[in-house]
């Protein structure tokens, strides 16, 4: 049962999966890492907009318009840092060179907090009219958003490392 590709794959994704929440859930991890990081993207969701609008401000975890009509604060759920974990451990668990796997989960969080970005600043702008739009958009549909850009990535990431351990064999065999 464990020559089994598959069963291996999905024991190595759990072990990683609950090795990363775990130490996402410790005091330390939020203290050192998880609140330092999220007021970082406050902040550079602030920069982001300040080159087109300067009514908006971060404070700590808060992005705010100055005239008072609209903020997001940014919680520990909103930071997508368990979807990047769960992307991490995916792509760590996948059969295959280590160094790619490596490439894999740094584009990866990087494309998944490119994306969270977009998601924070567009629920500050929401966050200024109807306040149900703003729930079903922060409910729903940029949660499944960000879920199903972490599923693409993988999947992309999957076919481009195939491809670069075809050409990795071709050049080995071509060198022997």
């Amino acid at each position: 049962m464990l020559k089994s590709p598959a069963i291996r794959y999905l024991g190595l994704f759990l072990i990683l999966t609950v090795a990363l929440f775990s130490v996402l859930a410790t005091p330390w991890a939020e203290r050192l890492f998880v609140g330092p990081f999220t007021r970082g993207l406050v902040h550079a969701c602030a920069f982001l907009i300040g080159l087109f609008d300067h009514r908006v401000v971060a404070d700590a975890a808060i992005l705010r318009f100055t005239d008072g009509h609209g903020a997001v604060q940014v919680l520990a759920g909103c930071n997508a840092v368990e979807v990047c974990a769960l992307l991490t451990a995916a792509i760590l668990a996948f059969p295959g060179k280590i160094k790619y796997g490596l490439i894999g989960a740094v584009a990866g969080v990087f494309a998944l907090q490119a994306i969270n970005l977009l998601r924070i600043i567009s629920l500050l702008y929401l966050s200024r009219g109807s306040q149900e739009v703003f729930e079903f958009f922060h409910n729903y549909v940029w949660d499944a958003m960000i879920g199903l850009e972490g599923l693409l990535i993988f999947f992309f990431w999957t076919r481009w490392q195939a491809r670069r351990e075809a050409a990795d064999r071709v050049v080995e065999e071509a060198a022997a």
